[in-house]
């Protein structure tokens, strides 16, 4: 009885601390994404505090005093994909097996981030909100992997079967999720560090490097492979856009990294999939395969991957997972076709804004390049993995959308415009 008392306790403070403030909202949001993890049921419904969270931070924007109104401008380039998105989204609700299911699915994996896109994109104004924002990512980021440290170093709280390997899990329930988690922020991470290094702030570069050294360290512990391969080459991408005298070394160093890859057979055993993780991937990619032969147009639905898989499963070794664990296949399973126009006209924006950042080269340079890179790292460790459908990593991506295009195609005032200096002013 006492847990329903202390979710609605944390929704309150959140609509106090952030009651008429939007960007205080937004902040807040970026350093509690994990918090979909406290879930409760009201009515019979299932919710998470994050959407609360979320629902609060709508609020908070609607009843801004200073609000401004919107100008439809933003959306110039993203009406078309958002759209589709939505049409895609739909057509897997309708074609999934469970629709009580897939709503829940739709709400917390397609409206909800969409809302979030939409709310970071119109609430950030000023120029040192980026650092603000970015900050606030690596302070929920610096947490959880606190929290991973803490397990590797005591063995406590590591649920089964993962406390065998002592593969750390921080708050998830397994370790995957940790580097899923870190990884883009590690990038971002790196993009603010730059800055702060070149505007010789002290407190930042100590912040970001204490921040980025508790992410790595809970990467290697909770053993997230995948992240150690898709980081570093999101890192040459982030390198190359912040430092263009490096451009010329870029198909070097890239060559030189597959090298030492294919070179060191520990590295090419886990490149190739020839390892057990990797054999399981390819037998579950195998299974799926055949599925989306009958299912070539609508895939499965929403979160209809393992009640249709049942029928194709061949392969009694493995167990049926939530989803195909490859980025395509992912989009494919849930989406069906429609989803892959939606991933092609998103890339399409993301390297248009790049492009148009690269040219300008304005002030908020670094937080550009630092989304390209963070996403970038997502879909590199997509290739194995589900860096989108989950509750937090859902909004992180829209999140990180709205960023970039807030940094690549917004106005924003300097920060003595501002009044107040703190993530608390008004």
């Amino acid at each position: 009885m006492i847990y329903p008392f202390l979710f609605f306790g944390l929704v309150l403070l959140f609509l106090i601390a952030t009651w008429r403030n939007p960007r205080r909202a937004i902040f807040l949001l970026f350093a509690c994404l994990p918090a979909y993890l406290l879930r409760l049921d009201v009515f019979g419904m299932p919710t998470t505090l994050l959407e609360w969270m979320l629902g609060m931070a709508m609020l908070a924007w609607l009843t801004d005093p200073v609000r401004q109104k919107i100008d439809g401008s933003f959306l110039r380039g993203w009406r078309l994909p958002l759209f589709l998105f939505f049409l895609a989204s739909l057509v897997g609700f309708f074609v999934a097996p469970d629709k009580l299911v897939a709503l829940g699915i739709w709400k917390a994996y397609v409206i909800e981030p969409v809302f979030f896109f939409l709310l970071v994109r119109i609430s950030l104004r000023w120029y040192d909100d980026a650092q603000t924002v970015v900050m606030a990512l690596g302070c929920g980021a610096a947490v959880v992997a606190a929290f991973a440290i803490f397990q590797s170093v005591t063995g406590l709280g590591i649920p089964i079967p993962w406390d065998v390997e002592r593969r750390v899990t921080s708050v998830y329930p397994y370790p995957n999720a940790v580097g899923l988690y870190v990884g883009p922020i590690i990038l971002l991470g790196l993009a603010a560090l730059s800055r702060g290094v070149k505007e010789r702030i002290p407190s930042r570069i100590f912040f970001w490097i204490l921040v980025l050294g508790l992410c790595v360290a809970a990467v290697i512990f909770s053993q997230t492979e995948a992240v150690w391969g898709a980081v570093p080459a999101a890192v040459l991408v982030l390198m190359i856009g912040l430092f263009p005298r490096l451009r010329l070394l870029a198909v070097p160093l890239a060559l030189a990294g597959i090298l030492v890859m294919l070179a060191v057979p520990a590295l090419r055993t886990k490149a190739l999939l020839h390892d057990y993780s990797g054999e399981v991937r390819r037998k579950q990619w195998t299974e799926t395969a055949e599925m989306l032969k009958d299912r070539w147009a609508f895939g499965a639905g929403l979160s209809g991957y393992p009640a249709v898989m049942a029928a194709y499963h061949v392969f009694p070794e493995i167990e049926i997972f939530q989803y195909p664990h490859n980025i395509f296949l992912n989009i494919w399973s849930e989406f069906g076709l429609l989803g892959f126009l939606v991933l092609a006209m998103l890339t399409w924006r993301v390297l248009r804004l790049y492009r148009k950042a690269d040219r300008e080269r304005s002030p908020m340079l670094w937080l550009t390049f630092g989304c390209v890179a963070a996403l970038v790292e997502m879909f590199l460790h997509g290739f194995v993995d589900v860096p989108y459908f989950k509750n937090d990593l859902a909004l992180l991506t829209w999140g990180i959308f709205a960023l970039l295009s807030w940094s690549a195609t917004g106005r924003f005032g300097e920060p003595e415009k501002r009044e107040g200096g703190t993530i608390f002013a008004s």
